[in-house]
């Protein structure tokens, strides 16, 4: 009997196709409560009843109820006797005042990563569409578009890890200036300053980018502390007399990593710190599966940026780096390749 019952408490081989089968559901969930701001009703009206007049809804209440209880389950809503509340995963990042909104990075990474899943058969059969400009990953229209969301991101998750990164490394604290490159709206960047009693930042990027990096330098007051070169990292100056340079997610669009990675060392200072942070595709680049699938659209439109592991690491003996050392770092997105070189001082 004990047998029989442990049996039947073991996973079936079968699980994985029926939690498959439930994640566009997920998805769905996520896109209508984003859509139709339902975490900012439920900041201020509890009663299905309210929520229902508040959202004009045309019969009973019957289906909102339904989906109430959908965000609940998803633990995007708490129910109690019948009313329901934010839990505080949507105050952080599904509340649109909350400096920590995703709701649009939502928008952005799914119009990416899911804008071709109804086609891959005609994909597979007829390869790679031709691709508007704006859709393009080296885009400026496309990163102007969705640099503000990306700054929600950082401020969210990325800006703590990668200041505490930083601070961990036994050349902290003499460092005086940082430069990151391809920065985004640089808030990363803006974490280790503030953190640092002495330390100076640069932020590096295409100039539509640069204007979202200098309002948010403004209103974190660093604009002492933080300089911006606006431009192309391919062919701008970026400067020398770094101790650090950070380079997260971004190397996709170098030209010449060769190159790029000898400038980046020409930039340190004797004894400087060069820090890489992409994924690593393994198992010949069908690991992690988390960014095999997060990909597959824009591979499939022919846009495969994904560096496999230890491909970064490779070229930094070739541009002069006496030490490198990787690691994995866990991201939201899925594990990633943390690669510290080391300049000779």
């Amino acid at each position: 009997m004990t047998q029989q019952i442990n049996a039947l408490t073991q996973p079936l081989k079968s699980d994985l196709l029926f939690e498959l089968m439930v994640s566009p559901a997920r998805m769905a969930v996520l896109e209508t409560v984003i859509e139709m701001e339902l975490t900012d009703i439920l900041d201020k009206i509890h009663d299905p009843k309210v929520i229902a007049e508040k959202l004009e809804v045309e019969t009973d209440e019957t289906n909102l109820i339904y989906f109430l209880d959908a965000m609940t389950a998803l633990g995007f809503a708490e129910k109690r006797n019948g009313t329901y509340t934010n839990t505080p995963f949507s105050k952080s990042f599904l509340l649109k005042k909350s400096p920590t909104y995703l709701g649009g990075m939502v928008k952005n990474i799914s119009r990416m990563q899911h804008h071709n899943l109804l086609r891959i058969p005609a994909l597979i059969l007829q390869g790679p569409p031709e691709i508007k400009n704006k859709n393009k990953l080296d885009s400026e229209e496309k990163w102007k578009n969705s640099v503000r969301h990306l700054a929600c991101y950082q401020k969210a998750d990325m800006a703590k890890r990668t200041s505490a990164l930083i601070s961990s490394l036994p050349e902290y604290p003499s460092m005086r200036r940082m430069l990151d490159l391809g920065c985004g709206p640089g808030i990363m960047c803006m974490a280790v300053v503030s953190n640092h009693p002495f330390m100076e930042g640069t932020l590096c990027d295409m100039p539509p980018i640069m204007e979202v990096a200098r309002e948010e330098i403004t209103a974190a007051g660093l604009e002492s502390r933080i300089t911006t070169i606006p431009g192309d990292y391919n062919e701008v100056n970026f400067g020398t007399g770094y101790d650090l340079i950070w380079a997260s997610q971004t190397l996709y669009y170098a030209k010449d990593l060769e190159s790029m990675f000898s400038r980046i060392h020409n930039a340190l200072n004797p004894g400087g710190v060069f820090i890489s942070l992409h994924e690593g595709l393994t198992c010949e680049r069908t690991q992690p599966p988390d960014i095999v699938l997060s990909r597959l659209s824009l591979a499939l439109e022919g846009q495969d940026v994904s560096f496999e592991q230890g491909e970064i690491a490779s070229y930094l003996p070739g541009a002069g780096f006496a030490t490198v050392e990787t690691k994995t770092m866990n991201m939201p997105l899925g594990p990633a390749e943390l690669v510290i070189a080391r300049k000779n001082r």
